[in-house]
């Protein structure tokens, strides 16, 4: 029984070594960095774009006041307001 068994761990190295010889452990390409740019890139189509979401989120609600407001003089500070701060920048795609 123990010579079998040590026949057995015998013949399951060898099958582990000639499978190791023949199956090729890494895949190896001359091309890495234009593969790699190819695999980003299309992960990078699947996403949405945060920033532009973002943006959005940040100014319709200040859009939406803006329309909301019925006294003249109080829209008119608003739209100045919103003229003279950043926001007014991003709504009109400061890309």
């Amino acid at each position: 029984m123990a010579i079998s068994f040590i026949c057995g761990i015998m013949v399951c190295g060898l099958l582990l070594f000639g499978a190791k010889t023949v199956i090729p452990i890494r895949a190896e390409t001359d091309n890495i960095s234009e593969l790699s740019g190819n695999v980003t890139q299309s992960f990078l189509d699947l996403l949405p774009d945060i920033e532009k979401i973002y943006r959005e989120s940040l100014i319709q609600p200040f859009l939406k006041v803006k329309s909301k407001i019925y006294d003249e003089d109080i829209a008119e500070f608003y739209s100045e307001l919103l003229d003279n701060t950043i926001l007014s920048e991003l709504g009109n795609g400061g890309d």
